[in-house]
């Protein structure tokens, strides 16, 4: 649904008011430069009355005589006479003045326009990065990928039109200028005129503010499609149904495409109407100047080429302002996810001084945890410690909170109820930030970049040497096959790292965790994906640190937590056994027993 004329106005105030406060004086030299090419301009107009007297036409009488008279004596001033030379020659000088002002001016703007867009952007991708993730958890992340990239472009192009917008009235207030020194009553009848076409236009400016809004949701639906069918491709390809894909995608398409169009249309619409009525406009002020106030000569001649410029420009200050209306949406969006984005933030503590150093347990202490309120509970009033340099397990089934369990660990949401601990040490705003610097995570999907091996462990830490990469490839169980590849570090491992196989991807994740030496390592289901063979490398890697660091191991496949020193078990929320894996499998009736028997997993404990 489109905004309302009100909300697009206070959208509009915002939009400047953003510009202004981030160029600031910058926008005055905008301004200050489309001055400078309106006055070049006007200059070459009056230049045109001598120009027209050295032609035979009277120009000391009527409406141009003030300005035949200025320009005598400005030619006076110079010691000049004017001549059709002399007038020549100041005529090319003036307009040579006026090309490399407007040249100027056309760089200054686009230069203030991307000063502006690279603050928003960065404004945004501060403001995502900073929020809650609770809140970000709730987000389609193909919206938050739009907003950063498409909506911005739309801001980028919107602010040139605004700029155009500036610089096309200031040239306009030039033109006017001149011709009121010529004809007050024509001047004040043909703005008249003008703005009676501009207003009887203005739906055309509303028709497209609801198609940009149609644009942007479009735009939106095809990217969702587009990523989340790029993330699924295998699975989708397997599926064998191509063509459904491709048909639901093309649908969604052509409803962008149309959309696109039908925004054109509109754009021509309002350019053909303005055309004509400029046209009658321009037709209706000769009618009026010979009929009514009797203009001949050079008056009616300056007057008439005059307003056949100002006219066209009055059209063009309308379609600039309905091209910058179409963009208006796209920063309405983008300042909405800033302000939701900034309420939800996190108000932490950066000082890398802050958080906790792990000298003691993890506690969680009567904890509970919903998304939203109005959201079902996730975790209901669970205690339980993770001892310090210890392997503590947590299982369940799928929805019992084992993953929202791990995110209240690493600070990455906050209890409704309770209060999560470090060695007696509140987890709270002061501390979570350095207490992130302390964990090691690796998920389920391993996530890799489209990039070498090298830069994939130093996105977690951009110092690391050559020395760190292999010490925690090596304590991954990592090093063999990044060895046995022939650009070793430099392999580049493909989107999400699909040139490596499930287990290679997963080991490299791990050390990429392990890289930044962290004092706690979670891993949530880290294991889940991969066959036995794989998944015994891995707990063959992290038995290795055993003793090293305290590990958080979050699974549901209960065979990886034989070495694991306490095992906790969650159903639906709650906390229901707790104990060594040996004394959990030895209940008959217990959880834990009946989570071993499903799996088809011997009971019996292991030798130590």
């Amino acid at each position: 649904m489109s905004a309302s004329p009100v909300a697009t106005r206070t959208l509009a105030v915002r939009f400047v008011a953003s510009l202004a406060r981030e160029l600031r004086g910058r926008m005055l030299l905008a301004l200050a430069g489309a001055l400078a090419v309106a006055l070049a301009e006007g200059a070459g107009l009056v230049l045109l009355v001598p120009l027209l007297g050295t032609m035979g036409l009277t120009v000391s009488e009527g409406p141009t005589t003030g300005l035949a008279h200025a320009v005598e004596r400005a030619f006076g001033w110079f010691g000049l006479q004017p001549t059709l030379p002399t007038v020549l020659a100041v005529f090319v000088t003036v307009s040579l003045t006026h090309a490399t002002l407007v040249r100027a001016n056309s760089l200054i703007a686009p230069r203030l326009e991307q000063q502006f867009i690279t603050s928003l952007r960065q404004q945004l991708y501060a403001a995502l990065i900073g929020a809650r993730w609770s809140f970000l958890a709730q987000q389609k992340s193909s919206d938050l990928v739009h907003a950063v990239t498409v909506d911005i472009e739309r801001v980028s192009m919107a602010t040139y039109q605004l700029f155009a917008l500036a610089s096309a009235s200031v040239i306009t207030v030039a033109y006017l200028a001149v011709a009121l020194r010529l004809s007050v009553p024509m001047t004040l009848a043909a703005t008249l005129g003008g703005v009676i076409v501009l207003w009887a236009m203005r739906g055309r400016t509303q028709a497209s503010e609801r198609l940009a809004d149609v644009y942007v949701q479009a735009s939106r639906e095809v990217m969702g499609a587009a990523a989340e069918s790029m993330t699924g491709l295998k699975v989708l390809k397997a599926l064998g149904d191509d063509g459904r894909h491709v048909s639901g995608f093309g649908a969604l398409s052509r409803r962008f495409s149309d959309t696109y169009v039908a925004m054109l249309r509109s754009l021509a619409d309002s350019k053909w109407r303005l055309d004509l009525g400029a046209a009658v406009l321009v037709t209706i002020v000769l009618l009026v100047a010979v009929g009514v106030f009797e203009l001949r000569g050079a008056g009616l001649l300056l007057l008439l080429f005059i307003f056949a410029r100002v006219v066209p420009r009055l059209a063009g200050v309308q379609q600039t302002a309905q091209l910058l209306a179409t963009g208006l949406p796209s920063f309405g969006s983008v300042m909405s996810l800033i302000d939701r984005c900034e309420q939800e933030a996190e108000r932490l503590d950066t000082d890398p001084a802050s958080g906790p150093a792990l000298t003691g347990d993890i506690r969680l202490d009567d904890v509970s945890f919903r998304y939203t309120e109005t959201a079902p509970i996730t975790l209901d009033r669970v205690t339980l410690d993770i001892p310090a340099g210890r392997t503590t397990a947590i299982v369940g089934a799928s929805g019992a909170g084992k993953s929202t369990l791990a995110d209240l660990v690493m600070g990455l949401l906050t209890p409704v109820s309770g209060v999560v601990s470090v060695g007696g040490r509140p987890l709270d705003d002061h501390a979570t930030a350095g207490w992130r610097r302390s964990v090691g995570y690796v998920a389920q999907d391993g996530f890799l970049l489209h990039d070498t091996i090298r830069n994939n462990l130093r996105w977690a830490r951009p110092t690391a040497t050559e020395a760190d990469m292999w010490e925690a490839l090596e304590l991954a169980a990592a090093r063999t096959f990044v060895e046995a590849h022939p650009d070793r570090l430099d392999a580049v491992v493909g989107d999400r790292g699909i040139r490596l196989s499930g287990g290679e991807r997963q080991r490299l994740a791990l050390a990429r965790a392990l890289i930044v030496r962290p004092s706690v390592l979670i891993l949530d289901e880290a294991t889940s994906a991969l066959d036995a063979m794989n998944e015994a490398a891995i707990l063959a890697a992290i038995g290795g640190l055993k003793g090293r660091l305290t590990i958080l191991l979050i699974t549901h496949r209960i065979a990886a937590t034989r070495h694991a020193d306490l095992v906790y078990v969650l159903e639906g929320g709650r906390l229901v056994e707790r104990g060594p894996w040996a004394e959990l499998a030895a209940r008959p009736a217990g959880k834990f027993r009946s989570l071993v028997d499903a799996q088809r997993i011997e009971a019996a404990p292991i030798g130590k």
